[in-house]
């Protein structure tokens, strides 16, 4: 990877993780299509990697909102995900991963631009578990199935139990890529480049998450998302 690709994918992780930061998700869904872009090499496990880091940053801010009972069951869901997503990883070419990743995102994207609210109980809980760790290893999008099933939640819960989930999921991930030889120095390094962008976006987003208006701002996130899935769909087509 070229000095120059690790600037830009520095930068962008910048505004990917202040959102994250302010929201409580959405980094994944505006950066990883344009991380991508720049070079495939920064997803998966780079961006797992970082990803311990970033979550636990967020969830250990404001810990004393955590829904301990929501995440233990998204947690129980989380396993097969995963297990199922290291076969996907180490099985299919990355230009189909491409696709599967801008379709996925195309799809979240359109959920939640209808006003699609799923009903948070234990079994969707589970799902949203597994759902999330299959896109998290395989796409490094881990919380925007969970984030569908939360919606419900305002403010420091939202953030705090979906962000543990994601600190849970990313070390599990990153514990199943190691036993199957998928990580190398080469991913230390872009991810060390990747956490020092997400402090500088931890850094932002303190006081963004006390004014921001959620509403307005996942929207701007869902339309520049759609259109990174777009681009993103387009380069694995051709």
């Amino acid at each position: 990877m070229s000095e120059w690709e690790l600037v830009a994918g520095f930068a962008l992780w910048v505004v990917a993780t202040t959102l994250s930061g302010a929201l409580g998700f959405g980094g994944g869904i505006v950066g990883v299509p344009f991380l991508v872009l720049i070079n495939p090499e920064f997803v998966p496990v780079p961006l797992l990697l970082q990803g311990i880091f970033f979550t636990s940053a967020v969830a250990w801010r404001e810990r004393r909102a955590v829904d301990l009972s929501a995440l233990k069951w998204a947690t129980i869901g989380l396993l097969p995900g995963v297990v199922l997503g290291t076969w996907t990883l180490t099985s299919v070419s990355k230009d189909v991963l491409g696709l599967l990743i801008g379709l996925f995102l195309l799809a979240v994207i359109s959920l939640q631009a209808t006003g699609f609210r799923l009903k948070q109980n234990q079994r969707t809980l589970s799902l949203g578990g597994a759902i999330g760790g299959f896109t998290g290893i395989t796409a490094g999008i881990p919380l925007v199935p969970l984030a569908l099933v939360m919606s419900h939640y305002q403010g420091p819960r939202f953030r705090s139990t979906l962000n543990g989930w994601g600190m849970t999921m990313a070390i599990v991930s990153v514990m199943t890529l190691a036993f199957a030889n998928e990580i190398d120095r080469s991913d230390l390094a872009v991810a060390a480049v990747l956490a020092l962008a997400a402090v500088v976006g931890i850094a932002l987003s303190g006081p963004l998450r006390h004014i921001v208006d959620r509403r307005g701002v996942a929207q701007a996130v869902y339309a520049v998302g759609a259109l990174g899935a777009v681009a993103l769909l387009v380069r694995s087509l051709t």
